[in-house]
């Protein structure tokens, strides 16, 4: 009989326990109506326990669920004068604008002397703000992610610690790039556009599924509203004191009304040298020597013209494109030894590649608001083109200990082509509720790819191999997201995406068609628990998918040179990844312990053949690895004009062969440390340094061993005296000891290569910035970025 008391009490009392919190909805402007972000807002009750804190979004609103009662709503805030308003809360209700006035007319100038908290932690990201920071300003955002905590330069790839290569986001949208492709697009946007950095280790399930590695996004500095603003950039790289590169770019923003207008170009000019190492210990080792010199002519341009319809319904159209010519002179140097390493001969060979890319991007947005709490609608519909022409000729001699010549020992001409074509759909709605808000929507993506490469043995008569390689991909993807906070401790995120993938690779030098086809679920989950104010914890669990890329897959065979080539596998499968992660922040220190699975992971293997003496790039799903892993992060003030954060991560890998290779598969220890430090140098905050450390210990990870490798880098930043001038300069990789060698061995024979990608050099640059930028507005970005070309 008590029982079934009990049971009813625990009925009557379940609907008042999820329901009897009100939302409470709000938004905080300044006094020139301009929309602040970042402001704390605090509800204080008759009981203590009854407080509640929130923090405005980037519209300036906010969003409370409270208990029936009285409250004090409270804004404090070093930069605004104190707000304080009485609330009675007994059903969802509106508190309207709030308008904060601003202590003094000084505070413009000490935001622009200032910067806000270098690392922010979030329960599903940790922000890194990087606006102020001189080494991650005036060049490009590709070498601005290699000064971001937490970030590694991983076979000129940025990769997260621990991880493999990760996927990068640009205002929420995803760019699914790889290879060089990502690289050389980071590289054509002006680092000075970043805000922010958002390192993302385990998405939910609204994100897309794609990248087993996690995901970066890069907020962007916003357009001002009934304002306009133009800044100009010029830099210089030197490296070797010979090699230079130089950069000049424009940005214009405009914004009137109902119509924000944005204008951005780029153009790179100039060289860069890059040196590469191969070593493949045959019977009678190859040695080689790569000294290349990369000849850079590349131009970047992004418009965008948004027109708000109503105060419910904004659209706009959106362009983004690039022209790349580039041209590398390659001397390659061979050394063929016995097995003492005693030179028997030499190989010398010169290539000459002639590189050109373009690519048209155009982006339609709409965006619905269905009413005042939140609920709206998003859509992107995208069209994109990218295609690539590359020819390469190479010729290598041989000659003898004593450097006589003794004929060609390999002539050949490459002629490539790539066209890719993308088209993509997407949604996305949000739906807040009163218990439960929720976010679903959906994807649909047509991508099709047609590759050509013409091989020429112009010593055997020019007869050219023509290889033809056609691939479509469709993929189909739903998802549905929610978030539910229980209390001010206990907040809950839960999520399930579906994505239903169509592959068809066509290879005419093989004359074989393969078809994929498969539907996988992808949940994802994360608890986070408020002990206090100072203490909080966060429980995390994703599943993500990692599709090889285009090039991945291309069977086509591209030669470095006579004894060197690189190939894709048409047969490559999708790898998947499982993450769990549990994170402790107290205050300012935060730790993480972390666990994954990869499964049919694939990754590059170097296939030799003794009696050819022939080594063979490419790629197979070979491995399943397990990664083992904690992190602890901590910021802090050394004085109050010093500001430092340190990392270090220590993770234990093990590997296991999946296929039937001889491959010594490589388990162990990795630890690495890194020290970054802002410092203002006057009073006025006008002149600026950062200092930057990382070491990383030799370590094991799957079929290969990494050197231990490290990087000093420095960088001074002055605001001159002449408004909107600002001046920098940054000196990276100052001993040069950034480059790791890793190494591999198939089938008892060992491989070792290194690569020093113009990783030591200094920058020179010159900002000028002029206009009315006091007020801010959203950028967007595209819908199908994340199709924009998984190929190199």
């Amino acid at each position: 009989m008590k029982n079934l008391k009990l049971l009813y009490l625990l009925t009557v009392c379940m609907p008042l326990i999820f329901y009897s919190q009100y939302k409470i909805n709000g938004r905080v402007l300044s006094k020139e109506k301009v929309p602040l972000k970042d402001i704390e807002v605090v509800f204080s009750g008759k009981n203590q326990n009854q407080d509640k804190k929130v923090t405005t979004d980037e519209n300036g609103g906010f969003v409370a669920e409270l208990a029936k009662g009285s409250y004090n709503l409270i804004i404090k805030d070093s930069e605004y004068k104190y707000f304080e308003k009485a609330v009675n809360v007994d059903s969802d209700m509106k508190t309207g604008d709030i308008e904060l006035q601003s202590l003094s007319k000084m505070i413009e100038e000490i935001k622009l002397t200032s910067s806000p908290k270098m690392v922010v932690q979030k329960i599903d990201r940790v922000v890194f703000n990087v606006e102020n920071n001189a080494l991650v300003n005036k060049g490009n955002i590709f070498e601005s992610l290699k000064m971001v905590p937490g970030l590694v330069l991983k076979n000129d790839q940025i990769a997260m610690l621990g991880r493999d290569a990760v996927k990068v986001m640009i205002d929420g949208r995803m760019i699914n790039l790889s290879g060089d492709e990502i690289k050389n697009f980071l590289r054509s946007i002006p680092s000075e556009n970043i805000r922010s950095v958002e390192i993302i280790s385990n998405p939910s399930a609204r994100y897309e599924a794609e990248g087993n590695s996690g995901i970066i996004n890069l907020v962007l500095k916003k357009v001002k509203n009934n304002s306009w603003s133009n800044g100009i950039t010029l830099s210089q790289d030197v490296a070797k004191a010979k090699y230079i590169l130089r950069g000049a770019s424009n940005s214009f923003t405009y914004q009137k009304n109902k119509i924000s207008f944005l204008s951005s170009l780029r153009y790179d000019y100039g060289d860069i040298f890059v040196n590469q190492r191969l070593d493949t210990y045959f019977s009678e080792p190859y040695l080689s020597d790569s000294g290349q010199k990369w000849n850079y002519n590349q131009l970047f341009g992004r418009f965008l013209v948004d027109y708000e319809l109503s105060a419910k319904t904004k659209f706009g159209v959106q362009y983004q494109g690039s022209v790349n010519n580039n041209y590398i002179d390659d001397h390659i140097s061979t050394t063929v030894t016995d097995s003492n390493l005693t030179p028997k001969f030499f190989l010398n060979g010169d290539g000459h590649t002639k590189d050109q890319n373009t690519s048209h991007l155009l982006n339609f947005h709409l965006e619905q608001k269905l009413d005042t709490i939140g609920r709206k609608v998003s859509i992107d519909l995208d069209y994109l083109s990218y295609n690539t022409d590359r020819g390469n000729t190479i010729l290598s001699d041989k000659y003898d200990t004593e450097n006589n010549f003794e004929g060609a020992n390999f002539f050949n001409q490459a002629i490539s082509d790539q066209m890719i074509n993308n088209y993509n759909a997407k949604f996305d709605i949000d739906h807040p509720g009163k218990s439960v808000n929720l976010s679903y929507g959906g994807k649909f993506t047509f991508t099709d790819t047609q590759y050509q490469l013409d091989n020429y043995d112009l010593l055997a008569g020019g007869t050219p191999q023509v290889n033809k390689f056609k691939f479509n991909e469709d993929i189909q993807a739903l998802y549905l997201n929610g978030t539910r906070k229980f209390s001010d401790k206990w907040e809950l995120q839960a999520g399930l995406r579906a994505e239903y993938t169509q592959t068809k690779g066509y290879s005419v030098l093989i004359d074989q068609t393969d078809y994929n086809k498969y539907l996988r679920l992808f949940p994802s989950l994360f608890v986070k628990y408020d002990m206090n104010d100072k203490n909080s914890l966060v429980l995390s669990y994703a599943r993500r998918i990692q599709r090889p890329s285009y090039g991945q897959m291309n069977p086509a065979r591209f030669y470095t040179n006579s004894q060197t080539s690189s190939m894709g596998n048409p047969y490559l499968r999708p790898s998947y990844v499982d993450n769990v992660e549990l994170s402790h922040t107290y205050r300012n220190f935060t730790s993480k312990l972390a666990f994954n699975i990869n499964s049919n992971a694939f990754d590059v293997i170097f296939k030799s053949n003794e009696a050819t003496k022939e080594l063979i790039s490419t790629y197979d799903n070979y491995y399943r690895s397990y990664g083992y892993s904690v992190t602890e992060s901590y910021d802090f003030k050394t004085f109050s004009w010093w500001k430092s954060y340190v990392t270090v991560f220590m993770n234990y890998s093990n590997s296991q062969n999946i296929k039937d290779y001889n491959l010594l598969m490589r388990n162990g220890f990795e630890f690495f440390g890194s020290l970054n430090n802002s410092l203002n140098l006057n009073h006025s905050k006008t002149l600026t340094a950062d200092l930057n450390f990382w070491y990383g210990s030799p370590f094991n990870r799957n079929a290969y061993r990494y050197s231990a490798g490290s990087s000093l880098d420095a960088a001074l930043s002055y605001k001159t005296p002449y408004k909107g001038l600002n001046l920098s300069f940054a000196v990276y990789d100052i001993f040069n000891s950034g480059p790791r060698m890793m190494t591999s061995e198939l089938n008892g024979i060992v491989q070792t290569y290194v690569s020093f990608t113009n990783n030591r050099f200094f920058r020179i640059s010159v900002n000028y910035s002029f206009g009315n930028d006091k007020i801010t507005k959203k950028e967007r970005g595209f819908g199908n970025e994340d199709e924009v070309g998984r190929s190199r």
